[in-house]
């Protein structure tokens, strides 16, 4: 077994792992290095490290795996785009790289020891943490299925990505609602910061049509706040709700007066979810039609509740 599933957990042992003999140091032109498609996390203040680098060089090496002859990006990801806008500006003195290396059999043993390194080593926002779950779900799958990891009888990998994190289950949940069912536009938001955690899982539960016009309000600098969008969900469930019960009243030969009064049962639970965006003068309209419908009760000679 390549990787044992409590060291992986333990951020300890990863701290120490990096100490360790396995890794060799080498010196490799830029162009060499591969940088991978696993590495989806945020890089900022970029241009502010290749000042840093230009001024002091570079105060640690890139840490790399070699997979099928390949020298693969591990750790380093910001260095190494910073050393990209140096290179791009014309300073060739940085085209050789300090780097080490360690050999790994196998994509997915070079993908582990990438999660390690981003989940220990760095400080994630809600955007980067849904990733990495995504991540670390498909990589321990996989893993499972090459044997490079052996879970006990009870086991999930669901139970494994919310130790690795050191986040709740309810949590890992949302972001990979978020992850499976936002919109692309939406997702951009959540990216940005524009939309928190909680808008953006309201959101998700929405037509795509419905999140892209909540994502542009976003976009445009719109306050957007989590209740709005959290209503339009529930507006979205009882209206389906109250379709359901209407398909199943007219299924059973309910009355047109059924029909009329289930209707009418709608109408107010919508007033009642949007009750605090009512002005002044609506809630005056209200209350002479709440008179109108007491008088009416009492001419028809029905008892008051």
């Amino acid at each position: 077994m390549g990787f044992n599933i409590l060291d992986i957990m333990n951020g300890t042992t990863r701290a120490a792992a990096e100490e360790n003999q396995g890794y060799r140091d080498i010196v490799l032109n830029y162009r060499e290095i591969v940088v991978t498609k696993h590495n989806k996390y945020s890089m900022d203040e970029l241009e502010e490290l290749a000042m840093s680098i230009e001024a002091v060089g570079l105060q640690q090496p890139l840490t790399l795996g070699r997979v099928n002859g390949e020298w693969w990006l591990e750790s380093g990801h910001r260095r190494h785009s910073a050393i990209g806008i140096l290179l791009g500006e014309g300073k060739g003195q940085f085209e050789s790289v300090p780097c080490r290396y360690k050999d790994y059999k196998s994509e997915t043993e070079f993908r582990i020891a990438l999660l390690m390194g981003n989940t220990f080593n760095r400080k994630m926002t809600d955007f980067d943490l849904m990733n990495q779950a995504r991540e670390w779900k498909e990589v321990l799958t996989q893993a499972k299925k090459e044997g490079l990891i052996v879970l006990e009888k009870g086991q999930r990998i669901r139970d494994f990505v919310v130790a690795i994190l050191g986040e709740s289950d309810g949590k890992i949940g949302t972001l990979e609602a978020i992850n499976n069912k936002a919109t692309p536009e939406v997702k951009a938001e959540f990216e940005k910061g524009t939309m928190g955690i909680t808008a953006a899982y309201n959101a998700s539960q929405l037509p795509p049509e419905e999140q892209r016009e909540i994502a542009a309000q976003v976009a445009a600098g719109q306050d957007v706040k989590c209740e709005e969008i959290k209503a339009q969900v529930e507006e979205k469930k009882n209206r389906r709700e109250e379709e359901a019960r209407a398909q199943n009243m007219s299924d059973t030969d309910t009355t047109e007066e059924e029909k009329a009064n289930a209707k009418k049962l709608h109408a107010v639970k919508m007033i009642e979810k949007y009750y605090i965006y009512l002005n002044d003068e609506e809630v005056g309209i209200l209350e002479r039609m709440l008179e109108d419908c007491k008088r009416r009760k009492r001419e028809y000679a029905l008892d008051e509740e």
